[in-house]
């Protein structure tokens, strides 16, 4: 991460009271991409960010960034899609993001540190404590009481969700537990299916395997109960796991993978019961460079990119 130093070597805001380190970092991308069988396409994808922290004599600490987001990018290791960016452009016939850039928009997320503890704030900008995936709260605190860390979110203005999160480790057993008064959930039409929802899980390490467990009662919906073991064998690891709705039926839905990693070398190959597959690799070209290959086909949208991330 590169850093700017304004004036020497810190911007000072009040002398004696509080110090700021600017810095500045960023990812790129260019690749080329095709998803559900139509033309291939290149893209490319910058996301550039300036953050700018710091600690007050008292020992609170403080931390807020802006970014800039700029073309289309290729999410070919986790939802497996092309990407626009959230900004003011608009999506082309072909699929495209057009002039798709933007500074971030709305207000900053700032967080504030003090012994241990941190408190984050942002307008709607929260992530659930649940799973993550919903931004629907003002404001988080999180930290630890005895080596049990906790995590709560809420919404302050009104009409959002308020979730908890709670997890322990000793030796090699972590035991888990979130839960959120509104899951966010929306069906297959973009109905609201969203409810109060709460996920328990376990995870034990033996040697080279770690074993898992989970309840989820997935708000609205049935309860998902899951088992599953990964399992390291020197530059291979194996992980499977089966899934099923209130008990019942366990195994009718499974996730298989087999990941290899050596050197600058890392792929992966992944299947799951609708035979939906996905392989990726990456090879690392050195100086925070890094080559990528990616296929998925079958059970959900198909997708065959391969091109270069940056980062600095």
């Amino acid at each position: 991460m590169k850093k700017v130093l304004l004036t020497t070597t810190a911007l000072v805001m009040t002398a004696g009271v509080a110090a700021a380190e600017v810095s500045m970092s960023g990812t790129g991308q260019v690749a080329m991409a095709q998803t559900g069988g139509a033309d291939m396409d290149l893209s490319t994808h910058i996301d550039l960010n300036v953050a700018v922290s710091g600690a007050a004599d008292n020992g609170v600490t403080f931390a807020t960034s802006i970014g800039y987001d700029a073309g289309q990018q290729v999410d070919y290791n986790d939802d497996f899609t092309i990407d626009p960016v959230e900004g003011n452009g608009t999506v082309a016939a072909n699929g495209g993001t057009g002039n798709n850039n933007n500074w971030s928009g709305g207000a900053p997320e700032v967080a504030i540190g003090f012994n241990g503890w941190t408190i984050t704030a942002q307008n709607g900008g929260i992530a659930d404590q649940y799973d993550g995936d919903v931004d629907n709260s003002d404001i988080s605190l999180a930290g630890s009481i005895g080596g049990v860390a906790v995590g709560f979110s809420t919404n302050v203005t009104g009409g959002g969700a308020t979730s908890y999160s709670v997890s322990y480790s000793a030796g090699d057993m972590t035991a888990a537990m979130q839960s959120t008064t509104d899951d966010g959930r929306t069906d297959a039409n973009g109905a609201d299916i969203s409810g109060a929802a709460m996920n328990i899980s376990l995870s034990y390490k033996l040697g080279d395997a770690t074993l898992t467990a989970s309840s989820d009662n997935d708000g609205t919906l049935d309860t998902t109960n899951s088992f599953g073991v990964s399992y390291a064998m020197g530059a291979l690891t194996l992980g499977y796991t089966m899934a099923g709705d209130n008990g019942a039926n366990m195994g009718d839905d499974y996730d298989m993978s087999v990941g290899y990693t050596a050197g600058p070398i890392s792929a992966s190959f992944a299947t799951n019961e609708e035979s939906r597959t996905r392989i990726v690799a990456e090879y690392d070209l050195g100086g925070a460079t890094a080559f990528f290959s990616s296929q998925q086909g079958g059970g959900s949208t198909e997708l065959s990119a391969m091109g270069i991330n940056f980062a600095f």
